[in-house]
């Protein structure tokens, strides 16, 4: 085995971290299975019962299939991320003849994160009929598909360049995926940059590092051991995350942390 391989040290350890932080693991084939076929772009079961139970009385089963519908059928360009974007926001609406007027629908609740489910696969292959991408990573909430990550191996000094060709080729031959996806990252282990889909240009992209110090990596391994310090419910005030924060900004040489809005839960089971 090729040390830095993309596999074994790039993409393996990503799904760990993010099976570790609370997303649930998905393989290509149980993947595909949901997506009904390669040229599916949502978890088709999963995204119908999602949207109903974040909008009871508004959306029934047909409703929910005719939102996911409309999301296939936007445009695979930048006016088509938008669309999709004022979906994840809450701002576009369903007629609901019964109330004879439009309501707004969500499609995740941000206030909520427990009512959302997460899950990630990896080996995304998609066909739009023309051509064939196949994805690395790709994350889905509710069902649907927010985040890519193109991962290369550590040993490569271009990693990063040729992720971003491979994003750009995605955008080329697979417009009708990534107008869904929200967020682009890249990855070779010791870098890790991320931006918005809409734009494949270099200049969008921020680097991890520059928002908390060291990889994903050290950042997974300073989650495990800040939530092992808690027993499960113990709430945390203002006061507590304050000097916690500043605690870690002082370990990681990170920049200022923002300050927490209120009283929370650290659990295990989370």
């Amino acid at each position: 085995m090729t040390i830095g391989g993309e596999r074994a040290a790039v993409q393996n350890p990503f799904l760990c971290y993010a099976v570790e932080a609370g997303w649930t693991y998905l393989p290509p084939e149980e993947a595909l299975r949901l997506r009904r076929g390669q040229d599916g772009l949502t978890l088709h079961e999963i995204a119908v019962a999602q949207l109903q139970a974040l909008n009871p009385g508004v959306l029934d089963h047909n409703r929910a299939e005719e939102v996911l519908a409309r999301l296939a059928r936007v445009p695979p360009t930048i006016e088509g991320n938008l669309q999709v974007w004022e979906h994840l926001k809450g701002v576009r609406t369903v007629f609901v003849p019964e109330e004879n007027r439009e309501r707004n629908i969500l499609l995740l609740d941000p206030e909520k994160p427990e009512r959302n489910t997460f899950h990630i696969t990896d080996e995304l292959i998609f066909t739009n009929g023309r051509h064939r991408i196949g994805a690395d990573i790709v994350l889905f909430i509710n069902g649907l598909p927010v985040l890519i990550v193109e991962t290369k191996a550590a040993h490569k000094v271009e990693g990063i360049a040729e992720a971003l060709d491979q994003i750009r080729r995605y955008h080329r031959e697979g417009p009708e995926l990534m107008a869904l996806l929200q967020i682009q990252a890249l990855t070779h282990l010791v870098h890790f940059y991320y931006g918005p889909t809409w734009n494949p240009s270099r200049k969008t992209l921020f680097n991890w590092k520059d928002e908390a110090a060291g990889d994903y990596e050290t950042l997974s391994r300073l989650y495990r051991v800040l939530r092992s310090a808690y027993e499960p419910g113990v709430s945390i005030d203002r006061d507590f995350a304050r000097k916690t924060a500043r605690l870690v900004q002082e370990h990681t040489r990170s920049s200022p942390l923002r300050e927490p809005e209120g009283i929370y839960e650290i659990r295990k089971d989370t």
